[in-house]
């Protein structure tokens, strides 16, 4: 069989091929520097994008069934989203703001309400507590205006992440077909396997992980919505709403709710019960959540992946990337899983090290047995 330009050995390889190769692997590094310095910053939004795609899959389809227009009823689902969301922003949007005018103008009455119960509670002065919160208010309109000014800063990022994300929901729910032949057309066929891998391992893990995000941030705001309800807090729905929003921040989102409610509880309406109440509920549910409900809730959506490994990919995840580590923790442990299982191949038990190793310690235990035998019949 004549050589080929795949069989060549290395050593037959000629000064041309060795510059080719030199400069496509050059031209390699370049495009994928290029891509991810393009796409880097709205890389989450994009791979969000495409895992919404695949939960929104079957309701396109049924209604590309019933409309036979496929552009149409990818829109009509992708409005399944937009609506809600939209509607839960404004509408809690409008609720605080309506509720921060009143606090601006009933500065001096909170502040002096909020001093009368420091001063029952904690043995400082009600003119120190009052000069406390004198300076924690300032802080708090510095804070706030800085908060403002940054995300006007950020407006254009969120913008363009919000486009990618919707428009690469579009994309994949109308082009679905042609994006799969183009992706199986160009993977060689030596690569089948993991493509296989990566396709089983990376899904799953980021199937898993967002299942697990939103059913774990919808139960929060339910506990809190509860909560609220029975302690009679304004903005229930309100304050929930802002919960399921929050729920992105682990270890830190639900704080900026329950924390401010349990203050409120405990020194506008005198009620250290119902405030230590609420205050311990919402630590359990933030450490419970992030350490136990969400990995948990991960490892059961995603099939390949138990309790220990998923825990690992979100809070490692998060610690690491910030808040993009949500997305970015599971796909790269769907990709080492996958690239592990590709190299490593199906095991089987005959061939296995743990069937030396369970022939070693059979033979170990009767010699063991045979050494004890001897020794009773020497006796």
């Amino acid at each position: 069989m004549p050589n080929n330009g795949d069989t060549r050995r290395l050593s037959e390889l000629t000064v041309e091929d060795a510059k080719r190769v030199v400069v496509y692997a050059a031209a390699v590094v370049l495009a994928v520097w290029l891509f991810v310095a393009l796409v880097g910053k709205v890389l989450v939004a994009l791979l969000l994008g495409v895992v919404a795609a695949a939960y929104l899959l079957p309701v396109q389809e049924w209604l590309e069934r019933r409309l036979r227009a496929r552009a149409g009823s990818a829109l009509i689902t992708i409005a399944l989203i937009v609506v809600p969301l939209v509607a839960l922003v404004g509408y809690s949007w409008y609720e605080l703001s309506g509720y921060s005018n009143v606090v601006r103008e009933r500065r001096e009455e909170i502040i002096e309400a909020i001093s009368a119960g420091v001063e029952r509670y904690v043995p400082v002065t009600r003119q120190g507590a009052r000069a406390g919160l004198e300076v924690a208010f300032a802080e708090a309109v510095t804070r706030s205006a800085a908060a403002v000014e940054e995300l006007r800063q950020r407006a254009p990022l969120i913008l363009a992440s919000l486009a990618i994300f919707f428009f690469t929901v579009f994309y994949v729910l109308t082009q679905r077909v042609r994006l799969a032949a183009y992706v199986k057309l160009r993977v060689p066929g030596e690569f089948h396997s993991l493509y296989e891998q990566l396709s089983k391992n990376i899904g799953a893990a980021l199937r898993g992980a967002l299942q697990a995000v939103f059913i774990d941030q919808f139960l929060k705001g339910v506990v809190i919505f509860t909560l609220n309800v029975v302690f009679d807090v304004p903005l229930a729905l309100v304050l929930a709403i802002v919960t399921f929003l929050m729920g992105f921040f682990p270890l830190v989102g639900e704080w900026l709710i329950y924390i401010p409610v349990s203050i409120y509880l405990l020194v506008f309406r005198d009620a250290p019960g119902a405030a230590a109440i609420y205050f311990t509920v919402g630590v359990m549910i933030t450490i419970s959540s992030s350490l136990l409900l969400r990995p948990r809730l991960a490892a059961s959506g995603s099939h390949r992946f138990n309790f220990y490994w998923m825990l690992v990919a979100l809070v490692a995840g998060v610690y690491t990337f910030g808040i993009p580590g949500i997305v970015l923790g599971p796909a790269i442990l769907g990709f080492v899983k996958a690239v592990a299982d590709t190299l490593l191949g199906d095991t089987r038990y005959e061939t296995s090290l743990l069937k030396e190793e369970r022939v070693q310690q059979a033979e170990a235990a009767e010699a063991e047995r045979e050494a004890a035998g001897a020794a009773r019949a020497g006796d």
